[in-house]
């Protein structure tokens, strides 16, 4: 290709001569997606000149040009333990909102709205990447969701709870019902967040202890 860029797949020289000289990083993530088909390994990182690029700013990154870096790094990994780290952070960022709903509801309790109200918008997208990370990958590593038991309930179950919470808690933001919103944060939100993390905890212990795949890596990447 006719942009000078290190393209690297688990540490090994990934080739990209057949691509257009304005290739992306979506069309090297193609080429790194390629090479790891049949090995039941995914791309799990990128980095580009050394820098991890995150869920916030990939689809941006996607759409740049290759050379605006000088290397770009993909790493792989089972889709298993993909999944073990992606629920352990949904996990860490999941007992970070408890702090941020019991300041919604002293803001609330203190007539301040606005605030309160963008503390709750954080904890929802929060909550919603919870659903999202749970639905994706139990879907990935084939999670029967009837099947998984957590605290004697199906994991279906939990995370129909999940999203009839969101729900139920978006439209008492959207009527402005404040009165019942600070109660909810008050009384119910905290025990109702224990559950869902008790529910991730079980669903994390489940997934390790899933048989591994058979590492299928091939010893070297060939460009």
């Amino acid at each position: 290709m006719a942009v000078s860029v290190t393209i690297l797949l688990d540490n090994q020289p990934l080739s990209l001569d057949a691509a257009p000289a304005d290739a992306t990083l979506a069309d090297a993530l193609d080429r790194a997606r390629e090479q790891l088909d049949g090995t039941e390994l995914m791309v799990f990182g990128v980095c580009c000149d050394g820098d991890a690029i995150g869920p916030q700013s990939l689809d941006d990154a996607m759409n740049r040009p290759l050379d605006t870096w000088q290397s770009v790094e993909f790493s792989s990994a089972h889709p298993k333990d993909v999944v073990i780290e992606a629920l352990k952070q949904t996990r860490t960022a999941l007992s970070d909102t408890f702090p941020a709903i019991r300041q919604a509801a002293q803001l609330l309790a203190g007539g301040n709205v606005s605030e309160a109200m963008s503390a709750m918008v954080r904890c929802l997208a929060v909550w919603g990447r919870t659903h999202e990370a749970i639905v994706q990958g139990a879907a990935l590593i084939a999670v029967d969701f009837e099947a998984v038991i957590v605290d004697r309930r199906p994991l279906l179950d939990w995370i129909q709870d999940l999203a009839r919470g969101l729900r139920e808690l978006k439209s008492t933001i959207e009527s402005r019902d404040f009165v019942l919103l600070g109660d909810v944060l008050r009384y119910e939100l905290d025990a109702t967040l224990q559950g869902w993390e008790r529910m991730l905890d079980g669903l994390i212990e489940h997934v390790e202890s899933k048989p591994a795949a058979p590492d299928l890596r091939p010893a070297a990447v060939v460009p």
